[in-house]
């Protein structure tokens, strides 16, 4: 019995070397697979800092730029709300000065020159001749819109 304890110890001795074994290639291997890994970080850092420096300074250029459009459309709007603002009231002061007394003298030319047509209405007819009557369709065409 006791030959099968010394073979069941070495077989354990001789597992234990295989696994002692194999811990050191696997902590080899894995030394190997960090200083790759590591050196991997220090490129990828090498190479992609700058550029994502880059792209931070564009991102903020381009909110700068954005931020200054909307300030500039602002001041357009206002300006724009302004000129409105302007012609409205400049729109009011001519109706107001101008265009309210010339409707008194529109119609003072209007009945003056109803005036003036009927005397040449009565002044070119001919009493001998029949006044002319209107036939309708006749002469419209500068009513046609």
């Amino acid at each position: 019995m006791e030959s099968w304890g010394i073979f069941f110890l070495g077989v354990i001795a001789l597992a234990s070397v295989i696994q002692a074994g194999f811990l050191l290639g696997l902590v080899f291997y894995g030394r190997r697979l960090a200083q790759r890994v590591d050196a991997l970080q220090v490129r990828l850092d090498r190479e992609i800092s700058p550029a994502l420096e880059n792209f931070n300074r564009v991102s903020r250029a381009a909110a700068e730029i954005a931020d200054l459009a909307t300030l500039q459309v602002r001041r357009l709007d206002l300006l724009l709300a302004d000129t409105i603002d302007k012609v409205e009231e400049t729109t009011a002061a001519i109706q107001e000065l101008v265009v309210r007394p010339l409707k008194a003298i529109g119609g003072i030319v209007a009945f003056l020159r109803g005036l003036q047509r009927g005397m040449e209405v009565y002044f070119q007819s001919d009493r001998s001749t029949p006044p002319r009557r209107r036939v309708p369709g006749e002469d419209d065409e500068h009513l046609f819109i």
